[in-house]
């Protein structure tokens, strides 16, 4: 194994986290944009304090990826930032935007209608961004990425990354993320004794859940159908994590009927997690199927071999910190509640 697959790893674990934490983050908003903004203050107030300690700090993992893409495998981050300008651009209007909206509605002294009006931004931001990032998934994973040339037309260059799967991967990011905050925000009810709550957000565990296995098994039919190679990749190397998604997310829905919180949370982050890697392993040695490649895009071996030095010392710091984060954060919430 080369510092090319070890860094692919890396970057892989990393835009798992980001899937899981990040996630559950945006599909608070998308509960208030789905739900009309007719929530109550005291969910919103359940909502956004739930999220307060990390709705910044997820980011680090996309960077993260980012970094590692741009560095590590120039030839396919400059690939990718030219055939996906666009949908990348929209969500990073997405993530300003929500954070910015977060802040003002949180903090803001303004009348009820600018706090209505930034609930309403938030809401909207925090679905439009795992609705491109999906989509932008779903691209490279199609294997039919047009990455645009000097003599690509302008229709191309902007339309050339939608296709039927782009549209699937888009809004099954955005059902993805709604379970997994569906099932973070009942494990946080439950933790502070909060009945209506609990009964509100188990609920729409439940329901959102049998959704996001429909729209699974429908996930494997469009990739037959959209992308053959991935497809093959899935039945020659990916199918264990195929059935480990399938188990973790029976297992999840199982776990919040039976309301045992901790144990939900943790299968749905496996189910993401089967996903991802599944998705990851089938498409090996592929980064940007069918021509680019780990081996054709990475850079030389002693750049590689430095990131991954830089990358080990700084998980010294990181990752203790963002583990005292949390604990402290939750602990305070209980002692509160």
């Amino acid at each position: 194994m080369g510092p090319d697959d070890v860094l692919l790893i890396v970057m892989l674990t990393a835009l798992t986290l980001y899937a899981i934490l990040g996630g559950a983050d945006f599909g608070a908003g998308i509960w208030e944009f789905t739900t009309a903004m007719q929530a109550t203050d005291r969910e919103r107030q359940h909502i956004y304090k739930a999220i307060g300690p990390v709705w910044e700090a997820n980011h680090v993992w996309l960077i993260f990826v980012l970094v590692i893409l741009m560095n590590g495998f120039p030839a396919a981050f400059a690939a990718l930032s030219r055939a996906l300008w666009l949908p990348l651009l929209l969500a990073l209007c997405g993530i300003l935007f929500r954070g910015s909206a977060y802040i003002f509605r949180s903090y803001g002294t303004g009348s009820g209608r600018e706090r209505v009006f930034w609930e309403s931004v938030f809401a909207i931001a925090s679905t439009a961004t795992p609705l491109f990032l999906g989509s932008a998934a779903g691209a490279v994973a199609s294997g039919k990425l047009m990455i645009p040339t000097d003599t690509t037309s302008a229709v191309d260059f902007v339309v050339g990354w939608i296709s039927a799967l782009t549209v699937f991967t888009g809004f099954y990011s955005v059902a993805l993320c709604a379970y997994l905050s569906a099932v973070f925000l009942l494990r946080e009810a439950r933790q502070i004794g909060d009945e209506p709550l609990t009964t509100l957000w188990r609920q729409r565990a439940l329901s959102t859940g049998l959704w996001v296995g429909v729209l699974s098994f429908g996930g494997l039919v469009m990739v037959a159908i959209e992308a053959p190679a991935l497809a093959q990749g899935f039945l020659n190397r990916g199918w264990p994590l195929v059935i480990a998604s399938l188990l973790c997310g029976i297992g999840s829905l199982v776990e919040v009927w039976r309301l045992n919180c901790t144990r939900a949370a943790i299968a749905a982050g496996g189910a993401v997690t089967a996903v991802i890697w599944g998705w990851g392993i089938s498409q090996y040695p592929a980064i940007i199927p069918p021509a680019i490649t780990a081996s054709s895009a990475k850079a030389p071996d002693n750049v590689l071999w430095m990131m991954l030095g830089v990358i080990s010392l700084g998980a010294v710091f990181l990752l203790p910190a963002l583990a005292y984060l949390l604990v402290l954060f939750k602990r305070e919430q209980r002692l509160d509640a």
